[in-house]
């Protein structure tokens, strides 16, 4: 491996020793907020790297290639920028959830480690041209997140119910992850026997040589884009989407969310423009009848929910099939621009509905040790709706920034939401796909409704009954911090979009 491939995964090495810098620290001093600056420095790090790395590709040819493995350019790095600084908010959120969670038989420092490893499989999913470092990411990531999502079993504070339900959903996602692993794997194995290669650039010389419609290499297409479905919840392969999301730690939800649905993302633009599977009819009917069954159950399913993780789930859920209204464009630079912005808005909007919630949570636990809120009684849990009844009164910080996150994803003007769902009306005009597009207007219209409820939730005048949900909520300076930061990007890029704009055409 020559110095030029080295620099060019900086990133993945700066993420690689900061885990093993991490694991050495906790051995010798245990430490909550060491383990956090640790983490936060490594991906800020990291962070770094990946601007360094892009001033040498525009400097060089515009893209390296590593070990064949690997592809890193400006489209990468972009989409590695993004997770880095989606985990590090996520980060912040789990610091806060374990401070009011954590006692002296806990290890929340290994909430870092799994972080960090989760990130190394993500950015390495984001650089892969090829099925070996796309299957090692792929497991790599899945297998941080079995622990995370049973986190909060490991000895601490949380109700009983919540470490259930935490349990419950690491094993959901193991059994289910699973399957669409193995069947993940089966489809790569027959795209082999068909194409001969494992890497992208082969796939795609062997599909120009001997057609793509062959039936081995569409049955193997098929196989994986089902299991990518999964990772990505798209109907009808999003049934364990609402339990995972309720029962894990609410970090580790917005990890899931985010970090999670953007690898794969960017990893399946990337093979689907290389290999050339726009041109395949079969592939993106399929793609079209999942997104628009996403669009609507998503949103239909959103309306009947009352806990507001499931509703964030069921509405993450109709987000991905909007972007794949842009994803179908993918072949052309404009379809490319519309996933990219429609992907950042997503992350951000979602990374701060979800922070809220979780912020909320931590304060409802501060104010009750041991976290007693009765199931019966949803006006004291924290993560139903009538615990939201009289927020702005409350905490007027905390609901802004909330109606910010829900103005965003419903996709009202002035915010990042409105021009990425711009995007996606954009292209679907230009793709000629009306049937996408009627989809998409009902599902705004239905996911309107629902965000609109809860934001007159917020600002009704009566308190709740329950004692848990009296008074103001305290945010920590991170937590202010962090809510600020988001709010301000989803309002910049909302106001004045061709900064980012820029930044996406100069990939």
């Amino acid at each position: 491996m020559s110095t030029q491939e080295l620099f060019a995964i900086l990133p993945l090495l700066v993420l690689s020793a900061g885990i093993v810098i991490l694991l050495l620290q906790v051995s010798f001093i245990r430490g909550h907020r060491a383990a956090l600056a640790t983490t936060l420095a490594v991906l800020v790090s990291a962070c770094v790297a990946c601007f360094a790395v892009a001033g040498q590709v525009s400097r060089g040819p515009g893209s390296i290639g590593v070990t064949g493995l690997l592809l890193v350019d400006h489209y990468a790095l972009f989409f590695c920028l993004l997770l880095l600084f989606s985990a590090i908010a996520v980060a912040v959120l789990g610091f806060n959830y374990l401070k009011h969670r954590s006692d002296s038989t806990s290890y929340p420092e290994e909430f870092y480690i799994l972080l960090l490893l989760m990130m190394l499989g993500a950015s390495t999913l984001v650089f892969a041209s090829h099925f070996a470092s796309f299957f090692l990411a792929l497991e790599l990531m899945s297998l941080s997140l079995y622990p995370l999502l049973g986190f909060a079993v490991s000895g601490d504070l949380s109700p009983e119910r919540d470490q259930l339900l935490s349990l419950e959903s690491g094993l959901k996602y193991l059994l289910l992850s699973a399957l669409a692993t193995a069947l993940g794997l089966f489809g790569i194995a027959l795209i082999y026997a068909a194409s001969g290669a494992l890497d992208f650039s082969g796939i795609a010389v062997a599909a120009r040589q001997f057609g793509q419609e062959s039936p081995l290499m569409l049955a193997g297409l098929a196989l994986l884009l089902i299991a990518m479905a999964f990772k990505l919840s798209l109907v009808p392969f999003h049934i364990w989407t609402p339990d995972v999301y309720q029962g894990a730690p609410t970090p580790v939800t917005a990890l899931i969310a985010t970090v999670g649905k953007g690898a794969v993302v960017a990893l399946l633009l990337r093979f689907f423009a290389g290999v050339d599977l726009f041109a395949l009819p079969s592939l993106t009917t399929l793609l079209a009848f999942m997104a628009v069954a996403s669009m609507l159950i998503g949103n239909l399913l959103a309306l009947l929910q009352g806990n507001i993780k499931r509703l964030l789930a069921y509405s993450s859920i109709a987000h991905i099939g909007y972007l794949f209204v842009a994803f179908l464009m993918g072949n052309s630079a404009f379809g490319i621009e519309a996933v990219a912005y429609y992907l950042v808005a997503y992350v951000v909007t979602t990374l701060g509905a979800f922070a809220v919630v979780s912020l909320v949570a931590d304060s409802a636990l501060a104010h009750t040790p041991g976290g007693g809120h009765p199931i019966a009684d949803t006006a004291s849990d924290p993560f139903h709706r009538d615990y939201y009844r009289g927020l702005f009164w409350r905490s007027p910080w905390l609901a802004g920034c909330l109606a910010a996150m829900l103005l965003s994803l419903a996709g009202i003007p002035l915010t990042i939401g409105f021009v990425g769902k711009f995007y996606i009306f954009a292209a679907g005009v230009q793709g000629q796909m009306w049937l996408l597009l009627a989809a998409v207007i009902l599902g705004s219209a239905l996911g309107l409704y629902y965000y609109l409820r809860l934001l007159l939730v917020m600002v009704q005048r009566e308190e709740p009954s329950s004692s848990g949900a009296s008074g103001a909520i305290q945010l920590a300076i991170s937590g202010r911090l962090l809510m600020f930061s988001l709010t301000a990007v989803l309002l910049v890029f909302g106001i004045f979009p061709q900064i980012l704009i820029n930044w996406i055409n100069a990939l």
